[in-house]
């Protein structure tokens, strides 16, 4: 053999470029194309009932937390087991005169802010063993007038509960005030025994 052909037979196979041609299509036609890609993240659709589920939610903590509220004031003015029974008697509430401490007119349940009014006891009509007061709630639940504590006996002479103005202010706040008379134990109220509610309008 000649060192001509030897030369030939030894070398390396030689590959044309065209070979590597399906592979590289192969390579391709495997690749995810970037339009796939977009179209397999898609939105989810649009769904109208979930705002309104969400806001039916938000109603739904809303009256949870009014209705908690409401029990725990329920439990606070009345605990339960501490009925006893007892009435209180509210005579009425009447426009009041502070310059003279008194009262005037008919029992009214609507004040303008200007009006200033006071709720009147009867404390007689309770037993003496009992320890009472009564207080004026605004629609805040801040206490804005009040008499005693005291026996009914001790609390004769202070029959007239008016309602305090606000400090800094002439005239009262507008809104709903409660007046509630009250057995006490142990310094803390436990039953109501009378109650009344006032609403002050807008002038």
């Amino acid at each position: 053999m000649s060192a001509r052909t030897w030369r030939f037979n030894s070398s390396p196979p030689h590959h044309s470029s065209s070979s590597f041609v399906p592979a590289l299509g192969a390579c391709k036609q495997n690749a995810p194309h970037p339009l796939d890609k977009l179209a397999a993240v898609r939105a989810a659709p649009y769904d109208p009932v979930r705002p309104l589920y969400r806001a039916l939610l938000v109603f739904d903590i809303v009256a949870l937390l009014i209705l908690a509220v409401g029990l725990g004031e329920f439990l606070y003015f009345e605990p339960p087991g501490q009925s006893t029974g007892l009435k209180a008697t509210i005579a009425g509430v009447y426009l009041y005169d502070p310059t003279a401490d008194s009262t005037s007119g008919p029992d009214r349940r609507t004040f303008i802010r200007s009006e200033q009014f006071a709720a009147v006891v009867n404390w007689s009509s309770l037993p003496q063993n009992i320890v009472v007061d009564a207080r004026w709630y605004d629609s805040f639940e801040a206490v804005v007038g009040r008499v005693g504590p005291g026996t009914p006996e001790q609390l004769a002479g202070q029959t007239t509960i008016p309602v305090g103005l606000p400090a800094g202010l002439k005239y009262n706040l507008p809104g709903q005030y409660v007046f509630v008379v009250e057995r006490l134990q142990g310094g803390v109220p436990v039953e109501v025994l009378a109650r009344r509610i006032v609403l002050v309008e807008r002038e």
